[in-house]
């Protein structure tokens, strides 16, 4: 796919609440987005880890296992460099059925904070908002944003398989497609600006899943 897409933005957002359970309608014309990668297929350049279970790139793909002896039950998180306000971000990942992740939008503590502090007081889908992977969870699953915006469509995540997720966070306004198909918007205000991040769960229930990324690219809103 060119990295000049023509991508489709939902409207309108749901106006009076935090949050909706599926999106509306389709508005239209699109837009022209040019997407720059935000990882570069090598290696950890560029993005820093906070937590324990180690983060690798194994035949270009960007993976992380648990380490269970790792604080927070081996939970550990992996940030991009740089704050962000308004973007649109794709992914493509793939996570072992029953596993659960996200990707951590408008983080406002970053990763030095995080690090002096050993994870930071305040966790990244509190202090900023987080776009859930997980295709099993009944109320937040893959799409939906986590204490946000609840109930995505179900049969969109292909389990066991490689899954395209994107996210468009503009201004106080958030929304998510999954392979192709609209999953939620929300409005939200906990965060303007902030960083991306990546989750690698903790505990026990999640301890042989693996989360993987093998693209991962932005697109900046002016």
């Amino acid at each position: 796919m060119d990295t000049a897409i023509r991508f489709l933005f939902l409207a309108p957002f749901c106006a009076l609440f935090a949050g909706c359970s599926r999106p509306s309608t389709l508005g239209s014309p699109g837009e022209e987005l040019e997407f720059k990668p935000l990882w570069n297929g090598k290696d950890l350049s560029g993005w820093a880890q906070v937590l324990d279970s180690p983060w690798v790139v194994e035949n270009g793909v960007l993976l992380s296992r648990q380490d269970p002896a790792g604080r927070r039950e081996g939970e550990s998180w992996l940030f991009a460099e740089g704050e962000l306000t308004d973007f649109v971000l794709r992914v493509e990942f793939r996570i072992t059925p029953g596993g659960n992740s996200g990707i951590f939008l408008r983080d406002p503590l970053g990763p030095a904070r995080r690090t002096a502090e050993g994870g930071g007081a305040k966790p990244p889908w509190d202090a900023g908002f987080e776009a859930q992977i997980n295709a099993e969870d009944p109320k937040y699953s893959t799409g939906s944003i986590w204490e946000i915006a609840e109930k995505a469509p179900s049969g969109l995540h292909k389990l066991g398989d490689w899954n395209e997720l994107v996210v468009r966070v503009q201004g106080d306004r958030v929304a998510t497609w999954l392979n192709g198909h609209a999953v939620v918007e929300a409005q939200q205000s906990r965060s303007s600006k902030g960083f991306i991040g990546l989750q690698r769960h903790g505990g026990a229930q999640y301890r042989d899943k693996v989360i993987e990324f093998r693209k991962i690219e932005v697109a900046e809103l002016r």
